[in-house]
């Protein structure tokens, strides 16, 4: 009688085939959610420095507004040139003074008051902007920076009676613009991350 035939066990070169295509399917789906996924875990972190920076800010000019003041408030906070700012209070309506002038910020040539300004961390800083690839970039504090506008707001003039009698309460709106970026804003690499308006009462005003 003719024997049949008979079937080796094992896989064809088509069916390993096969199954290698699908294995690299499934690993270049797996590798592309990494970059989402490092890149939502950047903007957590961005996301919550700046908040805390906000919260840092606000409780300084809370703070330094609740002070019995005249013309001149003084904020003291870590990101401010040697700790603190002194500005006045303008009193025209709606015209908004913005901190620090042109030319003013940190360094004389940035328009943002830079943090992580003390002598150690200003080294460091300059280090990463002459050598990028050397440098460490990993330190929050020193790749934030801001500026702010002070003006009187509409909700700073009141009527009185009927006769249209006007009243000045000691109100001042404040606008925070926080950046991330060793750089100014005018042609620098910072990029604007949060951006918040408070009003605040003046006391002794």
């Amino acid at each position: 009688m003719k024997r049949g035939e008979r079937r080796e066990g094992g896989f064809t070169l088509i069916e390993i085939l096969l199954a290698l295509v699908i294995l690299l399917v499934g690993i270049v789906g797996v590798l592309g959610i990494f970059p989402v996924a490092i890149r939502n875990v950047n903007d957590s972190v961005e996301d919550s420095t700046a908040s805390n920076l906000a919260q840092s800010l606000s409780a300084a000019v809370t703070e330094a507004m609740r002070r019995p003041v005249g013309e001149d408030v003084t904020v003291t906070h870590d990101g401010l040139p040697g700790g603190r700012l002194t500005f006045k209070l303008q009193d025209t309506l709606l015209v908004p003074e913005t901190h620090p002038a042109p030319g003013g910020g940190t360094d004389g040539t940035l328009e943002v008051y830079q943090l992580g300004t003390d002598a150690a961390v200003a080294s460091q800083v300059n280090h990463i902007r002459a050598n990028p690839a050397g440098g460490d970039p990993s330190e929050p504090t020193t790749q934030y920076s801001f500026r702010f506008e002070v003006m009187r707001p509409l909700e700073s003039e009141i009527v009185v009676d009927t006769a249209g009698t006007k009243t000045r309460l000691p109100l001042y709106q404040f606008r925070f613009l926080i950046y991330r970026g060793y750089d100014g804003v005018a042609g620098g690499s910072a990029s604007l991350v949060k951006e918040f308006t408070m009003l605040v009462a003046a006391s002794g005003r």
